[in-house]
């Protein structure tokens, strides 16, 4: 997203300085901060999106001026100010040579959630004395992204195919189904790799599960935040030897594509 200077707009002089990361001019005078911060709401997929019927707003979280911006000692955490971004000073002064952590975020954390997600970043630095220090960073998801997609011919053999979705946040695993086409669930994910367990349901047409040997499926993908996980179920209509039909389950997070293939004896459409 394109980042605004909201609380610099009037200052011509400061803004000048925002093009660049941490830019420090010295001046006569105080020691002084101006923050300059922009959103990123962008998730990575090697395809396209499912259309979103979202429950989260997201001009909501592309408009700095909601998000709560704190200024604290690194040294020893003390808090030196905390308040929305629209409602910072054109320039906060601060001690010459004090490392400090500045902080925004907007949105509430959750292991798996249609309507929570957390945006957020941080930056940490020190001012020369007498400089005026404009800190530039962006805030993004603490979240990967999953969608369900089905494909036009899937309800043709199968009625549904449920996904239970488990990460080690999460109490209880949560599952998504046709239902749920067209949204978003956010999974808490840390920036290191978050490690989501899949496990397939595969429903007849009367809305049965199909109970097969070895028919349930589990599979394990590593998600980061900004990960768009996309599941593409799509029915294999070739009969396959000994008279079985399959269904394709495409588990794409925008790095790397694996298919799930599952197995179906025809008998159990008759």
């Amino acid at each position: 997203m394109k980042k605004t200077i909201y609380p610099i707009l009037a200052f011509s002089g400061l803004l000048a300085m925002s093009c660049s990361n941490d830019t420090e001019t010295g001046v006569a005078g105080d020691t002084r901060l101006v923050v300059d911060l922009g959103t990123d709401l962008s998730f990575s997929t090697s395809g396209e999106p499912a259309p979103a019927k979202r429950a989260i707003d997201e001009s909501a979280y592309t408009d700095i001026r909601n998000y709560t911006v704190t200024l604290t000692k690194t040294a020893n955490g003390e808090q030196v100010h905390t308040a929305l971004y629209s409602e910072w000073a054109l320039a906060y002064q601060v001690e010459p040579g004090i490392e400090y952590t500045l902080t925004a975020s907007y949105g509430e954390e959750a292991p798996a959630s249609y309507d929570n997600l957390l945006v957020s970043g941080s930056e940490t630095f020190s001012v020369q004395s007498g400089a005026t220090k404009v800190v530039d960073f962006q805030c993004k998801p603490k979240a990967a992204k999953v969608n369900v997609v089905y494909s036009s011919d899937f309800t043709d053999f199968y009625s549904d195919c449920e996904v239970s979705i488990q990460t080690k946040y999460m109490d209880e695993a949560m599952t998504m189904s046709m239902a749920n086409v067209g949204q978003d669930l956010y999974l808490k994910a840390d920036a290191e790799g978050e490690e989501v367990t899949l496990t397939f349901n595969v429903k007849d047409k009367n809305g049965d599960p199909i109970a097969v040997d070895g028919l349930t499926t589990t599979r394990t993908v590593i998600v980061t935040p900004q990960t768009l996980l996309k599941l593409t179920f799509k029915p294999d209509v070739t009969e396959i030897e000994g008279g079985k039909f399959g269904l394709d389950i495409t588990v794409d997070t925008g790095v790397t594509e694996e298919n799930v293939d599952i197995v179906i004896p025809n008998t159990v459409f008759e």
